[in-house]
């Protein structure tokens, strides 16, 4: 019983303090200002929310359960692991190994030494 009246003054005293603080025109325009602001900041977030993410918005943010997503980036790795495999190493091989063109006129430089 205790409790139900303690509620009901904390109700009765923010009814008289809302009656009070309202009374003045220039209070009420600022309370309603501040709650069109509130409401427009609350419906701008949500329609934030509720907007599809595309493929832009995306970017940076993978989802680790869109599998497309996780699997087109897993190729695009390995789109650089391969190109570095067939154009840098296989230069560095081509560089180590003696050219057939090189071998061919270093016997040539040596045949004409030798007569």
């Amino acid at each position: 019983m205790a409790k139900r009246k303690n509620n009901s003054l904390l109700l009765a005293g923010l009814a008289a303090g809302a009656y009070a603080y309202f009374r003045k025109k220039e209070n009420r325009d600022k309370a309603l200002v501040a709650f069109n602001n509130t409401k427009t900041k609350v419906n701008s977030y949500l329609e934030s929310q509720k907007t599809n993410k595309d493929e832009m918005t995306k970017t940076g943010h993978s989802d680790p359960v869109d599998t497309e997503d996780n699997k087109m980036v897993d190729e695009g790795s390995m789109t650089s692991v391969k190109y570095y495999n067939e154009e840098i190493q296989d230069s560095k091989n081509k560089s180590d190994k003696p050219n057939v063109t090189d071998l061919s006129s270093i016997e040539n430089k040596f045949e004409t030494d030798n007569k």
